[in-house]
């Protein structure tokens, strides 16, 4: 069982740190400012939002299968 479950906990981290990997291309957009936050910090935003909801969906699921 824990062999099945080491599978979806690889893909929690990969999400956590993809959501890491762009928290910080954030502020670095945000660092830089002018046009170029104008064009990315949008962009950045919605696929934080996306990949938040998929790890915590993958959480959930692994919760369910946990329990």
């Amino acid at each position: 069982e824990e062999a099945d479950m080491s599978g979806i906990f690889f893909f929690i981290v990969l999400a956590a740190l993809a959501s890491v990997a762009i928290l910080i291309a954030g502020g670095v957009s945000m660092a830089k400012g002018g046009r170029y936050d104008e064009a990315h910090s949008f962009p950045l935003m919605e696929a934080e939002v996306i990949v938040q909801a998929l790890a915590i969906g993958l959480l959930l699921i692994a919760a369910l299968f946990w329990m």
